[in-house]
């Protein structure tokens, strides 16, 4: 899928079979989108599929390391996102994209190669 998604057509040159690849990431990219509008709503859809993925580009270099650190993060933002509209009594979808960016944040400040924080050079200015 890696190969596909970054070059189609290298991989249908290497004999990989890009349409079946093709028609079985479509409807898993459209279920996903579709339970994210039902569980966070519209609006809070594109920081909840975009945030823990660039969140995990910023902390990690290698995609299938990408693909875990992401996962967990979005694992962990809804858990705690949960948490957080429960005992604070804040809606969910919020709650979850709030933890997300907070997330989003402290990664863009404190990332090892590319925060602003952390970058090379930074420190004598």
């Amino acid at each position: 899928m890696l190969f596909y998604t970054f070059d189609p057509l290298r991989a249908q040159a290497s004999g990989l079979p890009i349409n079946l690849i093709h028609f079985g990431l479509t409807p898993a990219i459209t279920l996903t989108i579709i339970a994210s509008v039902q569980a966070v709503g519209v609006v809070l859809v594109v920081p909840l599929l975009i945030g823990p993925g660039i969140t995990a580009y910023l902390v990690v270099k290698e995609v299938h390391q990408m693909m875990e650190v992401g996962a967990i993060i979005g694992m962990m933002s809804s858990i705690s996102g949960m948490y957080i509209s429960y005992y604070q009594n804040v809606p969910s979808g919020a709650a979850i994209v709030l933890v997300v960016s907070g997330l989003f944040l402290l990664a863009l400040l404190l990332s090892p190669s590319q925060g602003i924080l952390t970058r090379p050079g930074t420190a004598n200015r």
